[in-house]
């Protein structure tokens, strides 16, 4: 069993700095995605307690607490602006009739309420993996579309128990002891058509050191197209396209693969 920061103490190792990836499932969709750069996120508990005092002496004398109620709140600030972050602050739904022009209608939900994963990636301290099933989110800051800094936004989660679980904080093994892990699968973006060039990002990984890429036409591995950009020529007219990435550590692999693009156009 390894041996890592956040298990022995006293030791300067347990001292954190935090960092890590966000991600955030709401509820009704099957995938989750990366919150981005996260520049704060903070997990609040609190209780409600009542105090009972023996009165049978000259002065009151407080003889016992009860925890009467328990509650969590998570605090996230967000600084990219994406369809997906924009509509968690204004509660909304995003349109994807055009996927490369995605629309935000304000306020079409009271809340957002979905499952909320955050894995750190930080240099100092240890590494703690948190998962928090069920989270409701209302906003709580500001959208500053035009400022003299970069801008973010706030949201504000209160944390739902669920059959008495409330969440759970795992202490992730050192880097290289595990396969790489997907958190968030690969994508292609480009248009489709002749003569223009693919592009496939990686998504987000916990424990990758790097990646490799196979493009396939169809079902059909196209030889030599193992960069993260394709150009498409006029016999990939009529066919789809998709791209298997490898991501590699000192511990193995771990394949993810992206969905398939549209058509090729000629």
């Amino acid at each position: 069993m390894p041996t890592a920061d956040g298990v022995t103490s006293p030791n300067t190792g347990n001292l954190l700095i935090g960092k890590g990836y966000l991600l955030f499932q709401p509820s009704g969709s099957a995938s989750f995605y990366c919150v981005g750069n996260c520049p704060s996120m903070t997990i609040t508990p609190k209780t409600t307690l009542l105090d009972h005092f023996d009165s049978q002496a000259g002065t009151k004398t407080k003889d016992l607490t009860v925890v009467t109620e328990k509650s969590m709140e998570v605090k996230i600030q967000m600084e990219e602006m994406t369809a997906n972050n924009l509509s968690l602050l204004l509660l909304g739904d995003v349109d994807l009739t055009n996927p490369a022009q995605p629309i935000v209608n304000f306020f079409t939900q009271p809340s957002k309420t979905g499952h909320l994963k955050f894995y750190a990636a930080n240099d100092v301290g240890p590494r703690w993996y948190v998962d928090i099933p069920s989270i409701t989110f209302n906003p709580s800051g500001d959208w500053a579309p035009i400022s003299d800094a970069f801008a973010s936004m706030e949201a504000t989660g209160t944390v739902n128990a669920q059959g008495g679980v409330w969440g759970t904080a795992t202490l992730q093994l050192p880097l290289g002891t595990n396969v790489p892990e997907n958190l968030v699968l690969p994508f292609i973006e480009g248009t489709e058509k002749v003569g223009n060039t693919l592009t496939v990002h990686a998504g987000a990984w916990v424990g990758a050191s790097s990646f490799t890429y196979q493009w396939y036409k169809g079902v059909t591995a196209v030889y030599g197209a193992t960069d993260q950009n394709y150009t498409l020529v006029s016999g990939d007219s009529g066919n789809t396209f998709h791209v298997v990435v490898t991501a590699h550590n000192a511990a193995g692999t771990q394949t993810a693969t992206t969905a398939n693009t549209g058509t090729i156009a000629a």
